[in-house]
C-alpha cells in the first residue's frame, strides 16, 4: 500500500509500541492516517513514536496508556481528539498471551489476561463508541484471534478472552451500526506475522468492513497444539 488512501484520518491504537499495534501505527502511517499510540512501556512507545514520525509523514504521538483504567483510556482518547482535531478510529491491539498448561496457570495470570485481553476492550470499545455514536460515525477494530473461534491447546484463558472479544464485536456491530459506528474484529491466524494482521486491520477500516475478518492461519494453531508438558512462554503486546 502506499498511496495514502486514509489521509484525514484520525486513529488511536493502544498496544502500540510491540507486536501487532506497532505494525499497524505503521501501516496506518503507510497510508497518510494520523496516529496516537498507547502502550504501558513508555520508554517504548515514545521511542516508536519519535522513530516513527522521523520516517513517516503524518502525525504520531506516543502516550503511556493502562489499558484496564478506565479514566486513564478516557484521558488517553480525550488527548487523541484534541492533538488530532478528532477520532475517527479506535484499535484495541493490546493484549498479553501466556503459554502453558491450564492447570500450571496461575490465578493471578488467568486474572491480568481477562483484565487487558477482554475487560480492557470493553472498556475502550465503550468510551470510544459514546464518541462515535455522539458525533454519528466512527469505527473500533478490535483484534482477536483463530483461537477465539476455534480454540488451541495450551492457551484455554487467552481463547476464552478473545472468544469474547469474538462475541462483543459482532452483538456491538449490529447494535451500533444504527447510529454510524462501526464494530470489526480482525481474528488473527499467526501471532508470528503481525504485519499480515496489521494489513487486514488497515483494510477493514479503508473498506469500512465491520463483523468478523480473518487473517489465513499460518503458524497460531501449530505453535499453540503443544503437549502438555510444554515450556511456558509469555506473548505480550500490553497497553497496560
Amino acid at each position: 500500500m502506499s498511496r495514502k488512501t486514509l489521509t484525514g484520518k484520525r486513529i488511536a491504537i493502544t498496544g502500540g509500541a510491540h507486536g501487532i499495534g506497532r505494525e499497524t501505527a505503521m501501516a496506518f502511517l503507510a497510508e497518510g492516517a494520523d496516529i496516537v499510540i498507547g502502550d504501558v512501556d513508555v520508554g517504548a512507545v515514545r521511542a516508536v513514536a519519535e522513530q516513527l514520525g522521523r520516517s513517516r509523514d503524518g502525525t504520531v504521538v506516543g502516550l503511556a496508556l493502562d489499558v484496564t483504567d478506565s479514566a486513564r483510556f478516557g484521558s488517553f482518547l480525550t488527548y487523541a481528539e484534541r492533538r488530532l482535531g478528532g477520532l475517527d478510529v479506535l484499535v484495541n491491539a493490546a493484549d498479553v498471551m501466556p503459554s502453558g498448561p491450564f492447570l500450571a496457570e496461575s490465578e493471578a495470570e488467568s486474572d491480568r489476561q481477562i483484565d487487558i485481553n477482554l475487560r480492557a476492550v470493553i472498556i475502550g470499545t465503550r468510551l470510544a463508541a459514546e464518541r462515535f455514536a455522539s458525533q454519528g460515525h466512527g469505527q473500533i477494530v478490535n483484534i482477536g484471534t483463530v483461537g477465539g473461534v476455534t480454540a488451541a491447546l495450551g492457551v484455554a484463558v487467552y481463547c476464552a478472552t478473545k472468544n469474547g472479544v469474538v462475541g462483543l464485536g459482532a452483538a456491538l456491530d449490529q447494535e451500533l451500526s444504527g447510529q454510524g459506528v462501526t464494530v470489526s474484529t480482525v481474528a488473527s491466524g499467526s501471532l508470528e506475522d503481525p504485519a499480515a494482521v496489521a494489513d487486514s486491520v488497515v483494510d477493514c477500516v479503508l473498506h469500512g468492513r465491520g463483523g468478523l475478518i480473518s487473517v489465513p492461519p499460518t503458524s497460531f494453531l501449530q505453535a499453540a497444539f503443544r503437549p502438555p508438558g510444554l515450556v511456558r512462554r509469555v506473548f505480550t503486546r500490553d497497553g497496560r
